[in-house]
């Protein structure tokens, strides 16, 4: 409840006790337009009629201030995205992800207008979104713009901009199989890759890092370590590393290539090679499927991809064993068997 706060000299404050996004106690102050107490009684009634769109951040216009009647200024869409975005950038979010934030919320603001409450955001409205892009546009690209916008809806409910959280109802895709690469395509990539280029996929298919890995990460020892607070999914990591691979590393920093410039190179080489249908994550996709075939053992396979849950691993148990066979010669000599499945005790 609001209460009156007197301070010498100046007339008396109507006091609102809130929080802010860090959750830290604060008051909000809003001026009673006058020094006698009993008055000031009588304008704190209509402050604490408000008092729950003042906490929301609306601006409210009380006729003692205006000489006008008292007025509410709703939050609008281009406010409320305003401080939002200001808050993803303290969160220090990946660069990539506050792209796409930024991207998913002009979208939104194109649509319902910037002037629109977002006290009023509905069902429908989030439906006018989806409505926005095209067919041509792939259901995952569709998801990943819905799924910023949940987390924006999300964060406004949390802060009181908005009542409840609409419904928002992503489109159903299939799930991919891993695009995994056998030995002979392998072999033609390499060939069509410039020696260093060569090594560096190499690399990627032997620990099954990401992208992103060796530009984030720490060498320490023969382990390629990463926090997690650059991990993705908040998770950390350390990556076992041979001689070549941390010489490799260390190469790539000196030379201050971005990671794009690896992903690019790769796509290239497939495509001398005509190899289609593979991109850069194929080789951790390959990391993920050898491991499994050589141990047998799920488990371990998610701890090496640092999966956040054995059921994204399951993916790589779906190949028929007699394919896998056929696109990993060697890898059946080397270990003598390929364990599709450990066997059922009953």
């Amino acid at each position: 409840m609001a209460s009156i706060l007197k301070i010498p000299g100046k007339k008396l404050q109507a006091r609102i006790s809130t929080r802010d996004d860090n959750g830290n106690y604060k008051r909000i102050l809003k001026s009673l337009g006058t020094k006698d107490r009993a008055v000031a009684e009588e304008r704190l009634l209509e402050v604490e009629k408000v008092e729950t769109l003042i906490r929301q951040g609306q601006k409210v216009d009380f006729w003692w201030m205006s000489g006008e009647s008292t007025q509410v200024k709703h939050q609008t869409l281009q406010e409320t995205v305003k401080i939002y975005k200001k808050y993803i950038r303290q969160e220090r979010l990946k660069s990539g992800t506050i792209e796409v934030y930024e991207l998913a919320l002009k979208y939104l603001q194109k649509v319902l207008g910037k002037k629109f409450r977002i006290s009023q955001i509905s069902e429908k409205d989030i439906d006018k979104y989806k409505a926005l892009f095209p067919s041509s546009r792939s259901p995952n690209t569709v998801n990943k713009n819905l799924r910023a916008i949940k987390s924006f809806l999300i964060w406004s409910f949390e802060r009181g901009y908005i009542n409840k959280v609409p419904r928002i109802k992503m489109i159903r895709t299939p799930r991919a199989r891993p695009s995994y690469i056998n030995e002979a395509e392998f072999k033609l990539i390499l060939a069509k890759a410039s020696p260093f280029m060569a090594k560096v996929f190499e690399m990627y298919l032997e620990t099954g890092m990401r992208l992103s890995s060796p530009f984030i990460g720490e060498i320490r020892g023969f382990f390629l370590e990463i926090s997690g607070s650059v991990g993705k999914n908040g998770i950390g990591q350390e990556i076992p590393l041979k001689l070549e691979h941390i010489e490799l590393i260390a190469k790539m920093k000196i030379l201050g290539w971005l990671p794009k410039s690896y992903s690019r190179a790769f796509w290239q080489a497939c495509k001398d090679a005509e190899v289609t249908g593979k991109r850069f994550n194929s080789l951790r996709h390959t990391f993920a499927l050898r491991t499994w075939l050589k141990t047998g053992d799920l488990y371990l396979t998610a701890k090496l991809m640092s999966h956040t849950s054995v059921q994204t691993t399951l993916i790589y148990t779906q190949f028929h064993i007699s394919k896998l066979q056929a696109d990993f010669p060697s890898l059946v000599k080397e270990t003598s068997r390929v364990i599709p499945f450990k066997k059922a005790v009953i």
